[in-house]
């Protein structure tokens, strides 16, 4: 057990120095140097490559390089507008996960293992050539012993062991860096790698895509323009998914109008009414609705693919984009302020007064303009601009309700460039405020408090009781915590420990006085005398000292 360990270690270590080694070679390697350990872990000597290229287009391809893992966490980071410039999100938005695919056999013993049978009792056809090799899956045409075409995603092999190593390693690296550069604890990077953990770790269970599926298939069942694939539960596990399959163009084909006999504007307003209706009617969305996402179909339906990434706005999030838009439309600043810090997105050192400037001046500038003359993407940009220079801190799905709205229109402009986005949007914001109002949602909040209230009297006299019982028998306690006060208490007992020593020494020489009246002890008052001097003189110079008088 104990070689293991250590093989294991080493496998790390090696790991460790492999990315270290492929972020210099992309000319990173000034921020390696930053940081001592790792500064001792690559060669001295790396040849720096591509460094024509941006910044932002050199840190893609390296993730690319080093695999899945990293490929992931680049598109995180693709959707945190709140912390990286636009240049970084545009690149990071194009990493790819298309990788060599795996041969047949590989791909046959995982559906058998998974599914407990021969391939061939399962499927009168499956495809030996993927449809598509992505790092974390693969997806083959098949058809089911009823004649149902299919799409079978199957996981590829020991790719959650490779995924929990990298994430190991991240966390140490981003530990390293937050300790020895500034910047990196400004981007939180430890949280990060948490966050793409958990993402991973539900992204790896198939079985979470399959329900997102069915849960968008009952949302639109009564649809006639939205086609969502059916999940074949029996053919499923956490490892692999079958889905329907549906055949159909990207939304951007130019020969869509020619194919189905649907105008391009159409189709544009069919595919952002689409996304509006998940996002502010059943508050359910897909959260990655790239062009190769979305299809339609011969018919001029819209066909959405790939659930693996969903955003969820429950009712109190719905109330904090009404509130802050309501603050926004009153120009009421202090309002917003109020609820950003509520929210937690205020850190701390936040200078009020500039972000306070920042959001007025935002504000100002949209203020009054007519919705055909606003685009929503410059919108969104100029609030995560906001966020980035005052280091607000986003709710995920926030987040990722901004990224799928400037994907949205960045769609549409393609598409048809006279489409307004924001105008299309406003029916569905109004029907949202008017919502919040009707006798059945004003019940719903109704009962909600009431319920709230219920329990709160229930817990009341079980927490009260005890408190009057101690306070009528004298044993209540209070106990207080002062923190800041040690100097202070420190610096009366000087000043009593001074005043204390004044009062003896003005005794001694009020009593060395009165002695040498009396003629009778005339050295003993000379010496109390003597000993007031010295005491004084001591006395002086401690003060000196504390360079206090």
């Amino acid at each position: 057990m104990p070689l293991i360990g250590i093989d294991r270690r080493l496998r790390n270590i090696k790991r460790i120095r492999q990315i270290l080694v492929v972020f210099a070679k992309y000319g990173f390697k000034n921020i390696i140097d930053k940081i001592p350990v790792a500064k001792r872990i690559i060669p001295h000597k790396i040849q720096a490559r591509f460094l024509k290229e941006s910044s932002a287009e050199r840190l893609r391809l390296a993730l690319e390089e080093l695999g899945p893992t990293f490929v992931k966490f680049g598109q995180l980071l693709s959707v945190r507008a709140d912390i990286l410039p636009q240049s970084f999100i545009y690149e990071l938005s194009k990493l790819q996960n298309e990788v060599a695919p795996l041969p047949f056999e590989i791909i046959e013993k995982i559906v058998e293992n998974e599914l407990k049978l021969p391939i061939k009792t399962l499927f009168n056809f499956f495809d030996h050539t993927p449809d598509a090799s992505a790092s974390l899956a693969q997806v083959h045409k098949a058809i089911t012993k009823d004649g149902n075409a299919v799409v079978v995603k199957v996981q590829r092999p020991n790719i959650k062991q490779i995924i929990d190593t990298d994430l190991s390693i991240m966390e140490t690296l981003a530990g390293w860096a937050e300790r020895e550069i500034k910047e990196a604890r400004q981007y939180e990077l430890l949280s990060k790698v948490e966050e793409l953990g958990k993402n991973l770790k539900s992204e790896l269970n198939f079985i979470n895509e399959g329900r997102a599926v069915d849960r968008f298939r009952v949302n639109f069942k009564d649809d006639e323009s939205i086609l969502i694939p059916k999940v074949y539960w029996s053919l499923s596990t956490s490892k692999v998914l079958t889905l329907e399959y549906i055949d159909g163009m990207k939304i951007t084909d130019p020969s869509i109008p020619e194919k189905t006999g649907i105008s391009q504007t159409e189709i544009v307003e069919k595919g952002a009414d689409f996304v509006f209706k998940q996002i502010f009617v059943y508050r359910f969305f897909h959260a990655d609705p790239h062009p190769g996402n979305i299809l339609v179909t011969s018919r001029g339906k819209i066909l959405l693919l790939d659930f693996g990434l969903t955003g969820t706005l429950n009712d109190e999030m719905i109330d904090i984009l009404s509130q802050l838009a309501l603050a926004g439309f009153n120009r009421d600043v202090d309002r917003i302020i109020d609820m950003f810090i509520e929210l937690g997105m205020v850190r701390e050192k936040v200078d009020i007064s500039n972000l306070k400037s920042a959001l007025m001046a935002f504000i100002d500038k949209y203020y009054g303009i007519s919705l055909e003359r606003i685009e929503m993407k410059d919108i969104v940009d100029e609030v995560f601009e906001i966020s980035r220079k005052y280091r607000l801190k986003f709710p995920r799905d926030l987040l990722l309700l901004g990224k799928t709205l400037s994907t949205l229109e960045g769609i549409t402009h393609q598409l048809d460039p006279e489409f307004n986005a924001a105008q299309r949007l406003k029916p569905y914001v109004k029907q949202l405020a008017e919502r919040k109002y009707k006798p059945e949602e004003l019940l719903k909040t109704g009962r909600k408090i009431f319920m709230e209230y219920i329990t709160l009297f229930k817990k009341l006299p079980g927490d009260l009781i005890p408190t009057l019982r101690k306070i009528r028998e004298g044993r209540l306690k209070v106990e207080f915590e002062h923190k800041g006060l040690e100097n202070l208490i420190s610096q009366a007992e000087r000043s009593t420990n001074r005043l204390s020593f004044s009062l003896i020494i003005a005794a001694l020489i009020v009593g060395s006085a009165l002695i040498i009246q009396t003629s009778r002890f005339l050295i003993l008052g000379i010496l109390g005398f003597v000993i007031a001097g010295i005491f004084g003189i001591g006395l002086v110079i401690a003060m000196l000292r504390a360079r206090k008088i």
